[in-house]
């Protein structure tokens, strides 16, 4: 439609809104072709992405992340994979080879794994199979970093691992690392904090506008 003539301003608005529309599942919602059929006609009567994101408010409501949005919601949602492109723009990286997280990386020791952080042999005598797989209990980590953690507790393995690969590691996937938040008993306070701060982080990468507080 554009004759592959497109300006900065406008590529970056639809990177913008094809980042949303992922994260928001907007083809996951009721049927996809009639959805996408949708979005093909704004661009074929010459619309452009302020449209097509007037149309995703319409369906999803509100464009920003909010912390209640990941509650419950495990590694096969949309909002796990943006959480990757997420932490990989804030160079997120292996804890033990200190290479930027990739889903290219090659071998049994690089290749990119999801770890929970707190193990499931941990969580399994108290919380249920659906809680320990929350995606706020997963971190991007190399197979061989997760081998190495295995099942150990947080408050266990965590401050070896800091002292390793320095406190930005941790902080680039948002993770809390008060030992108060590291105890086996204190893992829904856990999971409400990071995802506090994997929502901020969701929505300073999306360009997600956030409500005002009413005054």
């Amino acid at each position: 439609q554009r004759g592959y003539n497109m300006g900065p301003d406008e590529a970056k608005q639809l990177r913008h809104w094809a980042l949303l529309a992922n994260a928001k599942g907007r083809y996951s919602r009721g049927s996809s072709e009639t959805i996408l059929d949708q979005d093909i006609a704004i661009m074929r009567d010459g619309g452009g992405a302020s449209l097509l994101l007037d149309r995703l408010r319409q369906q999803v409501g509100r464009l920003d992340v909010t912390p209640e949005e990941l509650e419950g919601r495990t590694q096969r949602s949309s909002l796990f994979k943006t959480m990757f492109l997420a932490f990989r723009e804030r160079n997120a990286t292996d804890w033990r080879s200190n290479l930027r997280i990739a889903i290219d990386h090659s071998g049994v020791q690089h290749r990119l794994q999801f770890h929970h952080i707190f193990p499931k042999n941990v969580l399994r005598p108290t919380f249920t199979a659906r809680e320990a797989d929350d995606i706020s209990n997963l971190a991007f980590v190399s197979g061989r970093t997760n081998r190495q953690i295995s099942d150990k507790a947080p408050s266990a393995y965590l401050p070896e691992w800091v002292q390793r690969a320095g406190n930005d590691a941790f902080a680039a996937q948002c993770i809390p690392l008060e030992p108060a938040l590291l105890e086996l008993q204190a893992y829904p306070a856990f999971l409400a904090e990071r995802r506090q701060r994997i929502s901020q982080r969701l929505n300073e990468f999306l360009g997600a506008e956030q409500p005002k507080a009413a005054t």
